[in-house]
């Protein structure tokens, strides 16, 4: 029937009518060409099935646009096919290389008998989830999504050997929590077992999706119905397979169904609001696997994106409060409710912080972090746009705000105190005693890194009328850290050539417009050369100096060479940076006189664990007429290095 259409033909309909018999035509004209391209690249029929079957699912959802392309549909297979075998063949890849450093690593080596293993089996998912949330959250993206603590790392934020010091740490925990239950492991056991064990379940295989056989295929990945699950659900369970995987495998094969069925088509319109069925939790799970497909599939990701906007205020909460109380995982909790209030804070600030502050439920509330960053940012947009109204609102709604259970090793006022920082947003320009009433209470400590994040979004605002800013900064900070603050307004953005010479000009338009008492000015000047000689290179550094020291020279600063020596103090102190020390060696050739020496010193000694190069040390003291004048900063310097 459609052996005369086109490729184009039988793909532009079906991208229109999602029609199985458009699909079938399709796959059985160049099913062979895929399957045997993958067996080709990859020598193994049981991936190349899976290849192929992935290649025509990737068809499927990408069927207008391959229509609208002028390139033929072989080719587009062809190199599809190939993506998708060089995909398994690095996941491959990937899982050899771990295997053969967890043989080669330097820990502790398996026991030879895994009887202790197999004895653990029963208490290990209880002991997992016993451990905190980041650590449980760093051990199954390593262990289950087999990603590299690089990989791990790019996902929260954190450094590679930062992620790799925590895996270890929650190994050893999660040694004590099953040595707790009488069960002796070596770390080298346990890391084994959790390789072995937490790789077992594969995923199912679309074949029986899409046809017992990919060349002979009846029905297309859009045409699944709930009965197809239910059935294969009822073979895995008679096949003597353990309770745990079972569930495993038909939670993996749902999950595959659903990804294929268009979201709107899954998402139940309107429902009671005590239900939640299982078409809501396979809803939620696919709405949470969309949501994370920004960088692998953004026209997925745009799509879930377009349906939550496309909901009511009403149906937003509703799938909002089933989200977090529902059964699915923390991970695809956060990514759902983080995503959900976008639109409703849009249309109704007010309505979205009172949802979230009175109607999401413990104890995923208390736990989240999605929650609280929510309550920030909406509040901060309401304070910006409104401030009165948000004040009401804050007011009004101060004793829940204290009621909400803190999250686990955070202090009792921290909810608060962050959202006293939001809702001061947009009071600190406009009413400054207002704005200082309001953060009085929160903790000094915290105030810096606030007014930080408050200069780098509202510098604009600020370099119009430094006035109310600087007035909130000393009525609520000693001279010192508002000095560093101030200064602070004027980093929020660096040249592209590294020179630092947009952000003389900001500190410079500072010191213009407002004057600074004594302790304001040395810690202004230093934050400054902090900053200014923190983001250039090593050879610059040398150049930098001398434009700082010049700098401080013209403003005059009755201090200079003592200030550069403190700035570079910070360079070489936080990063351990030798070129601070090649800097001083040469300070004669550049100009800069002996007291540079004296406040490096002085900055080193007020670090709390200074980076400090005692060899240097003594080579600078070497060159000066005085040294001794120094011995209880360099002892100092050298006790605090050493802790």
């Amino acid at each position: 029937m459609h052996d005369s259409e086109s490729d184009q033909e039988l793909l532009r309909r079906y991208a229109a009518t999602r029609g199985n018999t458009e699909f079938r035509a399709l796959m059985d004209r160049y099913s062979g060409l895929v399957f045997h391209t993958a067996q080709r690249s990859l020598g193994d029929p049981s991936h190349a099935q899976d290849v192929s079957q992935r290649v025509f699912v990737s068809l499927a959802k990408k069927a207008a646009q391959v229509a609208r392309s002028d390139a033929p549909l072989p080719s587009w297979l062809h190199h599809a096919t190939l993506l998708e075998a060089k995909a398994v063949r690095r996941s491959e890849s990937r899982h050899v290389r771990r295997k053969e450093a967890l043989m080669n690593a330097p820990i502790d080596p398996p026991e030879p008998d895994d009887t202790a293993w197999h004895d653990a089996l029963p208490h290990l998912d209880a002991a997992i989830d016993s451990l905190p949330e980041s650590d449980r959250h760093v051990l199954l993206l390593h262990f289950v999504n087999e990603l590299t603590f690089s990989e791990i790392a790019g996902r929260v934020g954190r450094s590679s050997a930062a992620v790799q010091k925590q895996s270890r740490r929650a190994l050893e925990k999660l040694q004590q929590v099953l040595g707790r239950k009488g069960i002796a492991l070596t770390i080298g056991v346990l890391t084994a077992g959790l390789t072995t064990e937490m790789t077992k379940a594969s995923p199912v295989l679309l074949a029986p999706v899409l046809g017992a056989s990919i060349g002979k295929t009846t029905t297309t990945v859009f045409a699944v119905k709930k009965t197809t699950i239910a059935a294969i659900s009822a073979t895995v369970l008679l096949c003597g397979v353990p309770l745990a995987r079972q569930q495993a495998r038909i939670q993996k094969l749902e999950a595959r169904v659903t990804d294929n069925v268009p979201l709107a088509e899954l998402a139940p319109r309107s429902r009671p609001a005590d239900s939640r069925g299982h078409s809501h939790v396979s809803f939620l799970k696919r709405l949470a696997r969309d949501l994370k497909a920004r960088e692998s599939d953004v026209p997925r990701y745009v799509s879930a994106i377009d349906h939550l906007e496309s909901l009511s205020n009403d149906e937003l909460i509703a799938l909002a409060l089933e989200a977090a109380a529902g059964s699915l995982s923390f991970e695809d909790q956060e990514t759902i409710i983080g995503h959900l209030f976008e639109p409703l804070a849009k249309r109704d600030s007010e309505l979205a912080l009172n949802v979230l502050l009175e109607r999401i439920p413990e104890p995923y509330r208390s736990k989240s972090y999605r929650v609280g960053g929510l309550l920030q940012g909406i509040l901060w947009n309401y304070s910006n746009k409104h401030p009165q109204a948000a004040l009401a609102w804050f007011e009004r709604n101060l004793d829940a705000i204290r009621s909400i259970p803190p999250r686990e090793g955070f202090p009792v006022e921290q909810r608060e105190n962050d959202l006293r920082q939001s809702l001061a947003n947009g009071f600190i320009l406009t009413d400054p005693n207002q704005a200082i009433q309001i953060l009085r209470p929160v903790q000094t400590g915290m105030l810096p890194l606030y007014f930080n994040r408050f200069g780098q979004s509202r510098w604009q605002d600020i370099e119009k009328n430094l006035q109310p800013a600087v007035k909130v900064v000393r009525g609520l900070l000693s001279e010192k850290k508002a000095g560093e603050v101030i200064a602070g307004f004027a980093s929020t953005s660096w040249d592209v050539d590294n020179k630092g010479l947009t952000e003389y000009k900001k500190f410079d338009h500072i010191l213009n417009s407002i004057d600074l008492v004594e302790g304001e000015l040395n810690a202004f000047f230093l934050h400054a050369g902090r900053s200014l000689l923190s983001v250039v290179g090593r050879r610059s550094l040398e150049a930098q100096t001398v434009r700082y020291l010049a700098w401080l020279e013209g403003r005059d600063y009755a201090r200079p060479d003592e200030m550069v020596g403190m700035a570079l103090a910070q360079v070489a102190g936080n990063k351990g940076d030798p070129a601070a020390y090649d800097v001083l060696l040469k300070r004669d050739d550049l100009g800069i006189g002996d007291e540079v020496v004296g406040g490096f010193l002085e900055g080193l000694a007020g670090q709390n664990r200074p980076k400090a190069d005692m060899q240097m040390i003594e080579l600078l003291l070497g060159g000066l007429e005085e040294p001794e004048r120094f011995k209880n900063l360099v002892e100092h310097i050298k006790t605090r290095s050493s802790q």
